[in-house]
């Protein structure tokens, strides 16, 4: 998902080598209010020694040759202009006039006592500063993007949190700090495009519900989202196939326009396929176009899904762990960087030259042809984002790297940043958006209710067990307490889509207040609840 998986961007100019996706879904307690509170590098081109005969020193006598030396790694255009704050996994975010980060986990920044749930920073003199009046308010906030000019005209689109559900959040900075705009619970930002004189984003579900436009800034866009056919896959999840919900036909993941200003939706159809929503300048309805999968694989949830904009006008880069070229009306896939390669991120410069990150390696591609960029001391990519002016920011070794741009930032002083040339380190765990279940889910998992602060570690939900006493055809299920960011929550693991349908109906229907629902996840088991339905009493 942006995160569902919008995660990184990136682009620039390509270099002259010759000489560069929330949060758990809604749930209700267990039954009335009293139960309510449960929940090396080798040697290159090595010579031979010489076979010349004659002692050394001896006339017409020729010393043996020494063993060619290594051939030096190619010469890098990025240099390193600040350091990352140790254990601070950044995300880099240039706009017009600075080059803005943020954190991406739960952060104890230094001279602050608690934790702050996202800080945004900006690079100035070679340092990273995170002023108070960049803190983002919530607990947990993923920051997807930030957009306008520093300091008095940005827009910040994030993913938030109740504990229960993720919210789309759209913050405008004011003189004292952000102001919330948007707070979309059940939704998520899919992306943002500049549309002429407008700022628009698009919001989507986080499991199932609407799409809509948000207009950010600027006149508002009337574009029409395709809904979905009034009988069919689209409709919703619920017991009887009969959705109150209103999907669409292409599910978002990532949103963005071309330079000509045609806006386009990816995501999967009804068939759970890959398609493509399109809307033509001036045209406010859009039309539906197939596309092939970008990447073979199963996704994974550290690959950003995105739109960028492509070298030419009407065309544009679609990426979700590989690489799609929307032109002329179609999309085609394109090789990898890399013989299987994954793209986790990418970005597209002003010229549309696209800059790809694979697992720590980076790429430019510019017409037809991949080129690997060289890092210092080859010290692998954890991040990467280009800039209007055509800078090119990279997070690796420790450090924020910089290539190219109108003009070069005076960074740390010579000498004083040290880049870790170890591998980098296993990122922190980072909250990813959930996917709705399905008949082609590998795990679905039937989310039933949620712990309270005060519950106790070993309740055991008498309500469940009393409308799952003598439902034995639910024993294929394993009833487990989960955790997520620190909150528990009671689930099922279920081998089919139709027993968890099934079982979430049970549970909805005899159990007052509870909105179990379905997702296609394998989270952290705390313990397993063992039952005997027969009885709806608890295992010995």
């Amino acid at each position: 998902m942006i995160g569902r998986r919008t995660w990184w961007g990136l682009g620039g100019l390509v270099m002259a080598m010759a000489g560069c996706g929330p949060a758990p879904a809604p749930q209700a307690a267990d039954g009335p209010r009293a139960e309510a509170a449960a929940r090396g590098p080798g040697t290159a081109g090595t010579a031979g020694t010489s076979s010349t005969a004659g002692s050394p020193g001896a006339s017409g006598g020729v010393k043996v040759d020494e063993a060619a030396k290594p051939a030096p790694p190619p010469k890098s255009a990025f240099a390193p202009v600040a350091q990352i704050p140790e254990e601070v996994e950044l995300r880099l975010h240039p706009v017009e006039g600075a080059l803005l980060v943020s954190t991406s986990n739960l952060t104890v920044l230094e001279g602050e006592q608690e934790a702050v749930a996202a800080a945004v920073g900006v690079l100035k003199d070679g340092k990273i500063e995170f002023p108070k009046r960049l803190h983002l308010p919530g607990w947990w906030v993923s920051v997807i993007g930030v957009h306008g000019r520093y300091p008095d005209q940005l827009d910040l689109i994030a993913t938030g949190t109740t504990g229960r559900t993720g919210v789309a959040e759209h913050y405008a900075l004011g003189a004292k700090g952000w102001v919330q705009r948007v707070s979309d619970a059940g939704q998520w930002f899919t992306g943002v495009a500049s549309m002429g004189s407008s700022l628009v984003g698009l919001v989507g579900p986080t499991m199932i519900g609407p799409s809509r436009f948000v207009t950010l800034r600027g006149p508002r866009v009337g574009l029409t989202i395709t809904p979905a056919p009034r009988k069919g896959e689209c409709r919703g999840f619920d017991f009887e196939g009969a959705s109150r919900y209103s999907e669409t036909e292409v599910r978002p993941e990532a949103f963005g326009a071309t330079r000509d200003g045609t806006a386009l939706s990816y995501g999967l159809n009804c068939k759970a396929e890959s398609a493509l929503e399109v809307w033509k300048p001036g045209e406010k309805r859009s039309t539906i176009l197939p596309i092939p999968a970008p990447f073979d694989e199963q996704k994974a949830d550290d690959v950003r899904t995105l739109i960028l904009p492509g070298p030419g006008d009407g065309e544009a880069w679609i990426v979700d762990g590989g690489v799609l070229r929307y032109q002329g009306g179609e999309a085609k896939k394109i090789d990898p960087p890399a013989k299987g390669a994954r793209v986790l991120t990418a970005s597209a410069a002003p010229d549309g030259t696209l800059w790809a990150l694979t697992e720590g390696a980076l790429f430019a591609r510019k017409g037809d042809a991949w080129e690997q960029a060289p890092l210092p001391d080859g010290v692998k990519a954890r991040d990467v984002a280009v800039g209007s002016d055509g800078a090119v920011w990279v997070a690796a070794g420790g450090a924020i790297l910089k290539h190219g741009g109108a003009g070069e930032a005076a960074g740390a002083a010579p000498g004083s940043i040290q880049l870790q040339k170890g591998p980098p380190p296993k990122p922190r765990e980072n909250r990813t958006l959930p996917r709705p279940g399905g008949p082609k889910c590998p795990q679905n998992l039937v989310v039933l209710y949620t712990f309270s602060k005060t519950a106790p570690d070993d309740y055991d939900f008498p309500l469940t067990r009393k409308a799952l006493k003598g439902r034995t055809e639910f024993s294929p299920a394993r009833f487990v307490v989960t955790r997520d960011m620190g909150q528990r929550f009671f689930a099922a693991f279920v081998p089919t889509w139709d027993l968890a349908k099934k079982l979430e109906e049970r549970i909805k229907t005899d159990v007052q207040g509870s909105t179990p629902q379905i997702v296609c996840a394998t989270p952290e088991v705390v313990r397993e609840l063992k039952l005997d339905l027969k009885t709806g009493e608890v295992a010995k």
